[in-house]
């Protein structure tokens, strides 16, 4: 499990990261941004396992980048969860996603349940499951964010026993 997750770490700080730095200095042209000529390589990068988080310094560019890596969902997570028998809202997969993720639930009595997307602001963005849901059954929901732009949102599993959010996380 750990290892997994040092894999999944270390695909962010070699691929996710350094790209993200060249989506920022294609898209900005006016504010001074790293180019090839003024960008050193990281020197030095912290992983806070406890609170998931990345630490990423540039003092040549008088900067400290901290990336939340808490909601990465290893696979042995997922499959643990897809069990029914219990209220359960799993964490979507994969996450971060881009533009399609599954989202897996179940509840323990048939009852309305109503699944939904929010932004942080609160702003409702998408109904993926608004019906009745039998006892035991375990979901899976396919969302599709082609349409939103990248950023962190909620979803809700809404019930007449309980709700539960959790966040997930959508890189363009």
């Amino acid at each position: 499990m750990h290892l997994y997750r040092l894999q999944i770490v270390l695909l962010i700080v070699c691929i996710l990261i350094p790209s993200f730095i060249y989506s920022q200095i294609q898209s900005s042209q006016s504010v001074n941004v790293p180019i090839a000529s003024n960008f050193a390589y990281p020197q030095s990068i912290f992983v806070d396992s406890p609170s998931g988080h990345i630490w990423i310094t540039d003092f040549d560019n008088h900067r400290v980048l901290r990336f939340d890596v808490s909601t990465l969902t290893t696979v042995d997570r997922i499959l643990k969860a897809r069990t029914p028998g219990k209220y359960f809202l799993a964490q979507n997969f994969p996450n971060p996603f881009n533009p399609t993720t599954q989202i897996s639930f179940s509840v323990p009595t048939t009852a309305q349940a109503s699944l939904k997307v929010y932004t942080l602001l609160g702003q409702e963005v998408a109904v993926l499951f608004n019906d009745i849901a039998t006892s035991n059954t375990a979901y899976s929901i396919t969302f599709n964010a082609k349409n939103l732009p990248s950023g962190i949102y909620l979803y809700s599993l809404r019930t007449a026993i309980g709700s539960e959010v959790r966040k997930m996380s959508l890189l363009k």
